[in-house]
């Protein structure tokens, strides 16, 4: 209670100050939005900033000193972001901001030694649920010479902060009622999975490619291109961008000029564009140097499962022909030439194979998986459920096993079963298509169809271009 007295008189006394001339200056250089809200939100934009200044801890890290400058330019994004409400916002549950020169970085010792903190990797920002927001300023510094069009790394780790406010930093900020809740969780839920099918697909995309990570980090990235690129948002993402607007209580897209904008969406457009087909590239790249480097026999297995990803099941029958021929025990081998020949709808070499392979390792799943598969093409889910039982029991998290169960369940008739192994495998794998389109099929025949609904939603927002047979 004393302490909360004393803290509204101190920022009285802030607020009672006028704001420095120097630091309109200064945002007017480097907050873009600054020139453009509103004359009411632009006042609480000056006040947020000025508290934000006075109260916060501005620690640098390692030595390095923050300057008010450096304070300013930060303090004014995040305020730029908390000056829609009714009234200002300033962060009241932060206490520190970390400013690093360059990359933030831990070492693997503080990673180790500290649970919250993140493995060692090079970091544009971190923010802790209930602890500091980390920043690297020479990221914010990139962000204001508009080299990262759409990207704001104040933006995105302040939108963690919101996010943690009252409870874990799971995508979902503090909503006023249960209606927002819901409106909130049905818009993002849809565009977080459409934004994971795009990534998985390595689609060019106006939301960057992060937010698929998890629905924190789209909530973030979100956020960042709310404020960065609002008129394309809207153009794109409309429901989006209204859900947001409405958290936010702004509509950046109706005072920010479209002029202003062009250029950086012109240059996010590119860079989406460019950035997918060298990534493309790149790793096409790695994949053959890495081969290359690699002893022969494992060179030619791993080309042979790179034709099995493309689709080429004939090339991918050569190489592990090949393979086998050189080493007739190599059941890896044999097992996924198995999978090529059950592709071309071979089963009688689909089935050797899948023997030979059990003969050597009985406990091959991938060769239990496709003779189970085989037995179900030819009518017989009996003898197929021995195969993926045995699959499933040698490799209890293994997705694709827990499938092909529940396509054996459902041919004899136990759709319940069905439901429990595809609720697993999505618990493997979040993000699979196949296993929410097959667990809307056994919801459908549960008379669940409400949950069916969603699961074939679902297997459409990840895979639009499937032709889904609902």
């Amino acid at each position: 209670m004393l302490f909360s007295w004393l803290r509204n008189r101190r920022r009285r006394r802030v607020l009672a100050q006028p704001f420095p001339a120097e630091w309109v200056r200064l945002l007017e250089r480097r907050v873009r939005h600054y020139r453009y809200v509103p004359a009411a939100q632009k006042r609480w934009v000056e006040q947020i900033v000025q508290v934000l200044v006075a109260e916060k801890e501005w620690a640098g890290a390692g030595g390095f000193v923050v300057t008010p400058d450096m304070a300013v330019t930060i303090a004014g994004q995040a305020a730029i972001m908390a000056s829609g409400f009714d009234e200002p916002y300033f962060f009241d549950r932060l206490d520190t901001l970390v400013i690093h020169p360059g990359t933030v970085r831990f070492t693997p010792e503080q990673s180790a030694a500290n649970p919250l903190l993140p493995e060692p990797a090079a970091l544009d920002g971190v923010a802790w649920h209930r602890g500091p927001v980390v920043l690297s300023w020479a990221r914010v510094r990139q962000e204001l010479t508009g080299q990262s069009p759409g990207h704001n790394v104040v933006l995105h780790e302040f939108a963690h902060h919101l996010d943690g406010l009252y409870g874990d930093m799971d995508g979902i900020p503090p909503l006023p009622d249960a209606q927002r809740e819901r409106r909130w969780y049905a818009v993002t839920e849809a565009e977080f999975l459409r934004l994971v099918g795009n990534a998985r697909r390595d689609e060019a995309t106006l939301l960057d490619h992060y937010g698929a990570k998890n629905r924190a980090e789209f909530f973030a990235v979100s956020t960042e291109c709310f404020f960065e690129l609002p008129h394309e948002l809207r153009e794109r993402h409309r429901e989006l961008y209204d859900t947001l607007a409405d958290f936010y209580h702004q509509n950046p897209a109706e005072w920010l000029p479209r002029g202003t904008a062009e250029e950086v969406t012109a240059a996010a457009t590119r860079s989406a564009t460019s950035h997918g087909q060298q990534r493309r590239h790149r790793n096409e790249g790695v994949r053959l140097r890495a081969v290359q480097m690699l002893p022969t026999a494992d060179a030619l297995f791993g080309l042979g499962l790179e034709h099995l990803r493309l689709g080429n099941a004939e090339e991918a029958i050569r190489v592990f022909t090949r393979l086998i021929a050189e080493d007739p025990h190599d059941e890896e081998a044999l097992s996924q030439r198995a999978i090529a020949y059950f592709q071309l709808g071979d089963y009688a070499a689909a089935r050797a194979d899948c023997d030979a392979a059990l003969a050597i390792d009985p406990t091959d799943v991938d060769a239990l998986c496709i003779r189970g598969d085989i037995w179900l093409q030819q009518g017989n889910p009996e003898r197929a459920m021995v195969d993926l039982n045995a699959a499933v029991a040698a490799a209890s998290r293994d997705a694709e096993a827990r499938m092909s169960r529940a396509r054996a369940w459902m041919a004899l008739g136990r759709p319940k079963k069905a439901v429990a192994d595809l609720s697993d495998a999505i618990r493997c794998d979040p993000y699979l298509a196949d296993a929410y389109h097959d667990r809307g099929e056994a919801n459908r025949a549960l008379g669940r169809l409400k949950a069916a609904e969603q699961d074939f939603m679902r297997a459409k927002l990840l895979e639009p271009d499937v032709n889904w047979k609902a």
